[in-house]
């Protein structure tokens, strides 16, 4: 409609040395413009290769896109507002009689 999507991104810090139990890992949401929807995946791989830095503990962290979780077609022309303009939604499905926390705990939507 408009070449623009919401596109589910989630990264993993990978730490050297690693001392720490967790792994660690980021989702974002960012918006892609594009004519052709078949290309988004490679556009973001392009957009966000590997980065490795040094770290404050002196060892190195490595912020790396290990998947694509979901893209979505926004139905908005953003060009207008971007004031209450929707960028990113999914329907979550259950079982019938599902209350609303049982929902948020299923998928931690309150973290």
């Amino acid at each position: 409609m408009y070449g623009l999507y919401s596109v589910k991104l989630l990264f993993e810090s990978i730490y050297k040395p690693n001392e720490s139990t967790e792994t660690v890992f980021e989702e974002r949401i960012l918006l892609v413009r594009t004519e052709v929807p078949d290309e988004i995946s490679r556009l973001v791989h392009n957009q966000f290769p590997p980065d490795t830095y040094e770290n404050s503990s002196g060892g190195l962290t490595t912020i790396k896109l290990v998947k694509i979780l979901d893209v979505f077609d926004l139905v908005e022309d953003l060009e207008e507002s971007l004031h209450f303009k929707e960028v990113y939604s999914r329907h979550l499905l259950f079982g019938k009689n599902t209350s609303v926390d049982e929902a948020i705990q299923s998928y931690a939507l309150d973290k």
